[in-house]
């Protein structure tokens, strides 16, 4: 544990450095580990991205997390815990994470690290493409290969957002897909499964956490591929790599910054306004709503209820605004016009 402890704290000493020089908001991301056997911490590199200064602790059990809030109370604004179902124990470590940290008086926030991954590798990939493939992005035949639940998100997001993917026939002999200790069952118009016969056809190859012993990966050398993306780490051998290259292929590693980045601003957007903007009170005696909160037959929308500045309408009730007004809402408006 003494290596971690240093790591850790020269993390944490870096991301305090930063936020006395930035005076950005500090975030501490909790990652879990996907394979059970891993249980040694891993501390990546500190991120500082346009508004926050991100650290990250990736961990495969409970043991260091009081070791982890300590030493970043006083420096660590918002403890972000990915809520994963990776592990048998994932559930343990989002609830001790999130006892210890507000015990310390930290915010939490809970993000899911394979939707960040899948999300960001996704917009990674159609950015490179646009300009760089002569295909239009449908038209680009994808081969995904990984089975895990990692592949399992990527796959949703792609046939979610039109996306055809190719899978293995000897990877994927049944619709059946991994999830967090289970499976479950995907059929799409946008999913094809491919063999010897048409691997020819292949532009783009996805590799999603695979071990580098797959059979099939001797059979995809062959291939031509124009694009290659490596999501998560070292899913391809030194020679399956320069091999590819050797064939023309442009090589990536999906990097996630952005995407981390965009969460955390989402994250700490939405707390924002559930915190100061959501919810509902009476001025002078009128009710008022705001941030989301589902107003009342009657009830007047404003900007903040706490601060209202802006009117802007009458709630219907269901969600929308009252088209027809009646001569209590026009009465009330008028007064809220009035006192804001």
């Amino acid at each position: 544990m003494t290596d971690f402890k240093d790591s850790f704290k020269q993390m944490i000493h870096e991301m305090e450095r930063l936020v006395t020089i930035t005076n950005k908001r500090s975030v501490l991301i909790l990652l879990q580990h996907t394979r059970e056997e891993d249980t040694t911490p891993r501390v990546p590199s500190v991120r500082e991205s346009i508004t926050n200064i991100i650290g990250f602790v990736a961990l495969g059990d409970e043991q260091y997390l009081p070791y982890i809030i300590a030493e970043s109370e006083g420096i660590v604004d918002t403890v972000m815990i990915d809520t994963d179902n990776k592990r048998s124990n994932s559930r343990q470590l989002c609830l001790a994470a999130q006892q210890l940290a507000e015990s310390k008086g930290m915010s939490v926030a809970y993000y899911s690290d394979y939707a960040t991954w899948t999300s960001s590798a996704i917009a990674f990939m159609m950015e490179i493409e646009k300009t760089n493939c002569e295909k239009n992005l449908f038209e680009c035949t994808r081969l995904l290969t990984g089975r895990n639940p990692l592949a399992t998100q990527m796959l949703l997001e792609l046939i979610n957002k039109g996306i055809d993917v190719c899978l293995l026939k000897e990877e994927y002999p049944n619709p059946q897909f991994p999830i967090a200790h289970g499976t479950i069952t995907i059929e799409s118009e946008h999913i094809h499964l491919v063999d010897s016969t048409s691997y020819s056809n292949l532009d783009v190859l996805i590799g999603c956490e695979i071990q580098h012993t797959t059979p099939w990966l001797d059979q995809l050398s062959a291939i031509r591929f124009k694009y290659i993306y490596d999501i998560g780490t070292q899913n391809f051998s030194q020679s399956f790599i320069e091999n590819q290259r050797g064939n023309g292929a442009h090589i990536y590693r999906s990097d996630d910054r952005a995407g981390i980045s965009g969460t955390v601003v989402n994250l700490m957007e939405t707390t924002q306004l559930i915190s100061s903007r959501l919810g509902r009170t009476t001025v002078g005696g009128i009710p008022v709503v705001s941030g989301g909160y589902l107003g009342h037959p009657g009830d007047i929308v404003v900007d903040n209820y706490l601060d209202a500045h802006t009117i802007l309408g009458i709630a219907n009730g269901d969600g929308t605004f009252k088209k027809n007004l009646t001569t209590e809402d026009t009465i009330n408006l008028q007064r809220i016009n009035k006192i804001i």
